[in-house]
């Protein structure tokens, strides 16, 4: 009898299983469809695009969209340069702050961590506006065409991020570590530096890849605060190519006067070619950090 039985659950393991499995499989496909049309539209002629619209097997294949911003390679380098650059700095500085703040909400020790953990859950439901924070960055700190206008509006911390962080530290980090520490006198500081940053590393991964897509993807801060072309990311600029285009595109009597076809700007597949390109370093680092960024998530997740 005990024999049928673990037959009969190993056979419904295995089904479900099977079942599982199909149904991945099925929703990566789906996940993967978008990409796989994003490509496909890329390398559609305008012509294809404009009459017969999208298709994942285009019927004439073009470049013509990656010829037009293969043209302006020197001035996209430069704008991916300043992504590079805006997004490690930005990375490195979010991760640092979010850190820092969580240690001491996770620290029971603390006695004003509760208010400290109201001020920033407050945040997350009320904010002055974008009007606020506009004339506070631009009159008081005159970051206004500076790479910080980049870094500090908006992206620096999120308290959604630092909640993670301290469930994570509550959840994966016991305090007695922390009190045997304190006994061998070590300082808050090295307690921070050698044994809570070591043991965080899957969720401070985490946070990492939520802070490096948020500062690879803002268009918002260099478009409000940054007038110096120097200084735009590879999104603000194709962002800007893309209002350029359709501008040239609606106003026939000034593309005509500068001997440039209608067809000779791509329009709708330079938008799919835009964000394939802006997507191409997510897609390189994320299969490196996929392991941590789940565990990151799940542990960080539960309520400490």
């Amino acid at each position: 009898m005990k024999e049928v039985k673990v037959r009969h659950s190993k056979l419904e393991n295995t089904t479900f299983r099977k079942v599982s499995l199909i149904v991945m499989i099925l929703v990566a496909i789906t996940c993967l469809l978008p990409f796989v049309l994003m490509i496909s539209a890329s390398i559609t002629s305008e012509k294809e695009l404009i009459n017969e619209g999208y298709k994942f097997w285009p019927k004439t294949v073009s470049f013509e969209t990656y010829k037009y911003l293969w043209a302006k390679r020197e001035t996209i380098g430069r704008a991916y340069l300043m992504s590079i650059l805006v997004t490690l700095v930005g990375t490195l500085t979010n991760l640092v702050i979010t850190s820092l703040f969580a240690y001491p909400l996770y620290r029971k020790d603390f006695k004003p961590r509760n208010v400290v953990a109201f001020i920033l859950f407050f945040t997350m439901l009320f904010s002055g506006g974008l009007t606020a924070s506009y004339i506070i960055w631009t009159e008081m700190f005159h970051i206004k065409d500076t790479v910080w206008a980049l870094i500090l509006p908006n992206l620096l911390m999120g308290a959604m991020n630092v909640l993670l962080v301290r469930n994570y530290y509550s959840s994966s980090i016991p305090e007695s570590i922390i009190e045997a520490a304190r006994i061998d006198g070590a300082s808050e500081l090295r307690i921070y530096a050698r044994i809570m940053i070591p043991l965080s590393k899957p969720v401070l991964i985490t946070i990492a890849l939520f802070a490096g897509m948020a500062y690879w993807n803002d268009w918002m801060n260099g478009t409000y605060y940054i007038k110096n072309p120097m200084l735009n990311t590879i999104t603000v600029y194709l962002n800007n190519v893309m209002n350029n285009i359709s501008f040239l595109k609606q106003k026939n009597s000034i593309t005509e006067g500068l001997n440039i076809g209608e067809m000779d700007l791509p329009s709708v597949g330079v938008r799919m070619a835009i964000a394939f390109t802006a997507i191409i370093p997510v897609i390189v680092v994320f299969p490196f950090i996929q392991s941590k960024l789940i565990e990151g998530v799940i542990v960080g997740g539960v309520k400490g």
